[in-house]
């Protein structure tokens, strides 16, 4: 027993027990008069921030998982909605290019039924405007009536000629060609000048023997002349550009822009046998 008084951990747990004792009395005592409990507030001070942090971090985890699982939705419908977007793009560019077709082909149609003889619709199938050739191969060949010497045009004027027909193709050789040449008028009514127009090589083409008094002006119009029996009269051929003196032949030379731009010829018709003399 005297070891026991001796002992300080003895005294330690008689104090804190007696500290607990005065504290529980305290409480009761608060609770009956219904005062605060400085105790329990110190608690709640000290557990608060503890509670905070459980709220904070499950309030995290929520809307993480949350993200998680809708953000997966969401990008696979951001998905979804970018392919239905790239389909009616594409959608759209095919009804816009069959538009055009159309409208090309009835411009060819119009023209057709404007002009003499039964042409045929043939498409371009390549352009090749090498150094030596300036030429177009089509889709229609001897099968569907195509022979040499038939005129190819568009709404917008003379293209230029076939030269060489297989069974299914046709090569027209361009009116821009070094060895294309057609006869042609100025159709301005105060003029009516006549000449040749031939192929250079280039964008113009050379409006050649004209009379060293003929009356050709930049603006002017030159349409085919129905002279020399291959291409029939009054197809569009150009616009001058420019008026060239040439002293030394006593004769004037223009420079004519075509109406046609081969590189953006798409369909042609070709004239038959009966709207073109063999």
């Amino acid at each position: 027993m005297p070891t026991l008084w001796r002992d300080k951990r003895f005294w330690v747990t008689v104090l804190l027990a007696l500290m607990a004792l005065l504290i529980g009395i305290q409480h009761n005592r608060a609770v009956q008069l219904g005062a605060s409990n400085p105790f329990a507030e110190a608690v709640m001070a000290l557990v608060a921030p503890v509670q905070s942090a459980i709220r904070s971090t499950g309030r995290f985890l929520s809307d993480f998982g949350y993200g998680l699982i809708h953000g997966r939705r969401l990008s696979e419908e951001n998905r979804n909605l970018r392919e239905q977007l790239e389909a009616t793009h594409a959608e759209q560019i095919a009804q816009e290019e069959l538009r055009q077709e159309n409208e090309r082909l009835r411009k060819l149609l119009n023209f057709a039924q404007s002009s003499r003889g039964r042409p045929l619709v043939a498409r371009v199938l390549a352009i090749e405007p090498s150094a030596y050739f300036h030429t177009l191969i089509v889709g229609r060949g001897q099968a569907d009536g195509v022979r040499q010497r038939m005129v190819a045009v568009t709404d917008r004027g003379l293209v230029g000629v076939v030269y060489l027909v297989t069974r299914h193709t046709a090569h027209v050789l361009l009116l821009t060609d070094p060895n294309a040449s057609v006869g042609a008028r100025v159709q301005r009514a105060e003029s009516r000048a006549v000449g040749v127009c031939r192929g250079r090589g280039e964008e113009t083409l050379i409006l050649t023997f004209l009379s060293k008094d003929a009356d050709v002006r930049p603006g002017d119009v030159v349409i085919t002349s129905g002279l020399g029996g291959v291409f029939p009269a009054g197809i569009p051929i150009g616009t001058v550009v420019e008026v060239l003196e040439q002293r030394q032949a006593g004769m004037r030379e223009a420079l004519v822009k075509p109406f046609v731009d081969a590189m953006q010829v798409e369909e042609v018709l070709l004239y038959r046998g009966e709207a073109v003399s063999e």
